[in-house]
């Protein structure tokens, strides 16, 4: 009964949506435990029906954090008033993130980059398998210098992360290409929405779009800060400092630590969405 509650709770805090929606996330919920519990453990990928998606993953447990934060939770909602959005997905991971995108905006165009080759091939999947339009791929680290960087890989395939930073992932090293973000973008393009989830190289991201100038093209960031509870202050500091005065921020998520959210949304001021005023 307590998981019950648990979940009937859960799918009735998921915002704009009605009353229908959050029933047919809670039986989703439902589903998604009912299979957990009584599933066949196995090495391969596990398929869930979620929002009208098939998605594949390698752990039940995953897949309900990512469709809790990112569906129900909307981590990443964003308002703009294109109905074609410019949309990068930092840190795609399966591509849970970049099914939510398409569901919010259909017609928008989403480049999605991953550097996890493992991870990398369940994205290729699920784009595939949900006949996604719009959506361009890219199994790149992201940093701020280009060239080979050492990428490191956890053994355990459930979470399918990696980091620069072999204290965030323990795990195999691995020589990947890295980019700059600066200069993959397209020239003199607008980007309504940028999301930020790369285990740690968030400054390293940021800081590149920074000097470059090209974070002025951007309108609005979701970024997930990665850092001890020694660190948090100091980071997170230093992040608002990046933005500066051009954006205002808020919390994205009900993640903290010490009173900082992990997770900050991040939008230029002179938007003029009416949900920004």
């Amino acid at each position: 009964m307590l998981t019950f509650f648990r979940l009937w709770k859960l799918a009735f805090s998921r915002q704009n949506t009605q009353r229908a929606s959050r029933m047919s996330t809670f039986l989703t919920l439902l589903r998604i435990y009912a299979q957990a519990k009584f599933s066949k453990k196995t090495d391969g990928p596990i398929q869930l029906q979620l929002e009208g998606f098939t998605v594949s993953g390698y752990s039940y447990a995953t897949l309900t954090e990512l469709y809790t934060d990112i569906f129900i939770k909307q981590v990443y909602r964003f308002e703009s008033t294109s109905t074609q959005p410019f949309i990068v997905d930092c840190g795609a991971n399966i591509g849970m993130a970049v099914l939510y995108f398409k569901q919010l905006y259909p017609d928008s165009e989403v480049w999605a980059y991953e550097a996890n080759p493992d991870a990398f091939a369940l994205l290729q999947q699920n784009v595939a398998a949900n006949k996604l339009k719009g959506v361009r791929l890219f199994n790149y680290v992201l940093s701020d210098t280009d060239g080979e960087v050492d990428f490191y890989i956890p053994a355990a395939t459930a979470g399918l992360n990696g980091s620069l930073n072999p204290s965030i992932a323990k795990g195999t090293k691995q020589r990947l290409p890295a980019y700059r973000l600066s200069g993959l973008l397209p020239e003199n393009r607008v980007v309504d929405f940028v999301k930020v989830d790369i285990e740690g190289a968030e400054f390293k991201l940021l800081s590149d779009l920074s000097e470059s100038g090209r974070l002025n093209d951007i309108q609005q960031l979701v970024v997930e800060l990665h850092a001890s509870s020694e660190e948090m202050q100091q980071k997170y500091n230093r992040m608002l400092h990046i933005f500066g005065t051009a954006y205002k921020h808020e919390p994205a998520s009900d993640q903290y630590t010490l009173n900082f959210p992990h997770v900050v949304k991040f939008t230029r001021k002179a938007l003029s969405y009416s949900a920004h005023k």
